[in-house]
């Protein structure tokens, strides 16, 4: 996308950000905190989608979010603002979706590969076994089996989900995508049996396990490459 392009939809999108951030009045709560203006980094962000110069991109998106708030500092004196400008919060949303938006344009270049079987077989056949333990606790459900295997399973995917992407090219790549086809499935496997509170602490065991097993794999992968 062009700088001049992207400056246009920032300049849109920018005032409906500030009414948000600092006039929309909170729906279901009385108080006015500052979580709203964590919208106001969403501009900046928006240079991952130049064609051209990121840092340039960045710097006049920066500016056009500055400028409308000292716009709105402006208003200010005529339309009271509901929230008052939070300075840490959004220095803080800037940068952290400056953060996630490259960790998705740097997912999202490597993705795109000519032989994508032979970059991304782990990830096929861990989306296999995810698939395969889901259809074992659909029949547990169905015949009613309770402490069925399928909670163990997942427990053992929760190591498989790095392990396995230790025997391909893409460890990192193969590692982070297996894990957000764990979550949502995995997560719904264990918590169909169990209540809310239960859940998290199953949960939160499992991603112990997960994190546990990280060095092992990446030792292992290091160990498969030099040979």
């Amino acid at each position: 996308m062009k700088i001049y392009t992207l400056l246009l939809l920032a300049i849109f999108l920018q005032p409906f950000c500030i009414y948000f951030a600092l006039y929309a009045k909170a729906k279901y709560s009385s108080e006015n905190k500052p979580i709203n203006q964590l919208v106001l980094g969403v501009t900046p962000s928006l240079a991952y989608l130049s064609a051209d110069d990121f840092w340039g991109s960045f710097v006049l998106l920066f500016i056009v979010t500055a400028g409308s708030l000292l716009l709105s500092l402006l208003l200010n004196l005529r339309y009271v603002m509901t929230r008052k400008v939070n300075t840490s919060t959004i220095l803080t949303s800037i940068i952290s979706f400056l953060l996630v938006g490259g960790f998705f344009y740097w997912l999202i270049g490597h993705l795109i590969v000519e032989n994508w079987y032979e970059t991304y077989w782990p990830t096929l056949y861990f989306l296999g076994l995810l698939c395969c333990v889901f259809v074992i606790k659909i029949i547990e459900k169905k015949r009613q089996i309770e402490d069925g295997l399928s909670n163990m399973l997942v427990l053992a995917l929760c190591v498989a989900a790095s392990v396995i992407s230790a025997f391909g090219d893409a460890f990192l790549l193969c590692t982070c995508i297996n894990i957000f086809l764990l979550i949502p499935i995995g997560g719904a496997i264990i918590s169909s049996d169990v209540d809310k509170t239960s859940a998290g602490g199953i949960a939160f065991f499992y991603g112990y396990v997960f994190i546990m097993s990280l060095p092992l794999s990446g030792l292992l992968y290091l160990a498969l490459s030099s040979s």
